[in-house]
């Protein structure tokens, strides 16, 4: 089976369906947790082999992963094995090492605090634009479609967006969709349904002054804790 056929957690290919609620009832009380996806380090096995260099899953492919399992609001545990002497291989850790720091390249950059933050439904929407996952915005009670804009005094190109709901009182965004202002209008450059803690959304390399969230749908008033805007395709 492709990866691309893949559309349940669980698969060991570290992948995610787009549509991921993190919700289960245990104690009789509903609590929200991320769903897990776990893969091996290397191609088609967990456990450590002797010169098994040629099976290391690339950065490229490591990236691709974590946008389709962290980025679909998932946690992802890459399986790692000791060697023969019980220590981590060398190359095993190298990579590990440029996976982190291009994650860390992709996003040190957070676009939003930068521009003019506004919501079509009120309230502070500075909360949700702050790059503060501690602070969130909240629509007014039964508020069930809202827009969150970014307006900036020059043109910025980007090519993907993170967002994450506020989940204290649940995951409620069943819609939305990522825009921008182009040509004296707003283009779609994504449309997705559920947010939960976290969705990557990527698209074509984008040049705008205007970039807003439009949630199109919400089962309660949505709470956004943040709604970042990242240039990764000009990332060093």
């Amino acid at each position: 089976m492709k990866v691309g056929d893949i559309r349940w957690v669980g698969n060991e290919a570290g992948y995610a369906p787009e549509e991921n609620w993190d919700v289960i009832d245990r104690a009789g009380y509903l609590r929200w947790r991320p769903a897990e996806c776990d893969t091996p380090l290397h191609q088609r096995h967990w456990f450590w082999h002797p010169n098994d260099a040629q099976t290391l899953k690339t950065v490229p492919e490591l990236l691709k992963i974590y946008d389709n399992s962290v980025g679909h609001g998932a946690q992802l545990m890459l399986g790692i094995s000791p060697d023969e002497q019980g220590l981590l291989p060398a190359l095993d850790a190298a990579r590990l090492r440029e996976f982190g720091q291009k994650l860390h390249q992709i996003y040190a950059h957070n676009l939003a605090p930068e521009g003019i933050r506004s919501s079509s439904a009120g309230g502070d929407a500075r909360a949700a634009l702050d790059n503060n996952p501690d602070t969130f915005w909240t629509a007014p009670p039964h508020t069930y479609h809202a827009a969150l804009e970014v307006q900036f005094a020059k043109p910025v190109t980007f090519d993907r967006t993170v967002t994450m709901e506020w989940l204290n009182r649940g995951q409620h965004v069943e819609a939305y969709e990522v825009q921008a202002w182009v040509g004296n209008k707003w283009r779609t450059l994504h449309r997705g349904t559920s947010i939960g803690h976290k969705v990557i959304d990527i698209f074509p390399s984008t040049t705008t002054t205007r970039v807003r969230l439009n949630i199109l749908s919400a089962s309660h008033s949505p709470a956004i804790r943040e709604f970042q805007i990242y240039d990764g395709h000009g990332a060093p």
